[in-house]
């Protein structure tokens, strides 16, 4: 394969947008693996709390259960979307004109 020689600019642009999206993948990643602990400690909560408990102990758990969903709702609510909205091209039609 031959060499591409482009202009610098260009070249720190399409760097610049790649280095954007490793950081905003690992971004997702965090935040994944982070409801997916929530997650999983909601199981365990959830599976606990049907067993036989003392009433201390299901108090606790209940609280404990009620604290990782508000904090899996938290993760979930600052979560970056996954894909990226385009703007729908309406064929034939420009902004200003009338119908």
């Amino acid at each position: 394969m031959t060499d591409i020689n482009l202009p610098k600019h260009i070249v720190d642009r399409i760097e610049a947008r790649w280095c954007a999206r490793q950081e905003r993948r690992e971004i997702v990643d965090r935040r994944l693996e982070q409801l997916r602990a929530h997650r999983n400690n909601i199981r365990r909560y959830r599976r606990l709390l049907s067993t036989k408990l003392s009433d201390l102990e299901r108090q606790f758990i209940e609280r404990r259960l009620s604290e990782e969903s508000s904090a899996m709702g938290a993760v979930a609510a600052d979560m970056p979307p996954l894909l990226h909205e385009r703007p729908s091209l309406s064929v034939g039609r420009c902004e200003g004109a009338s119908p």
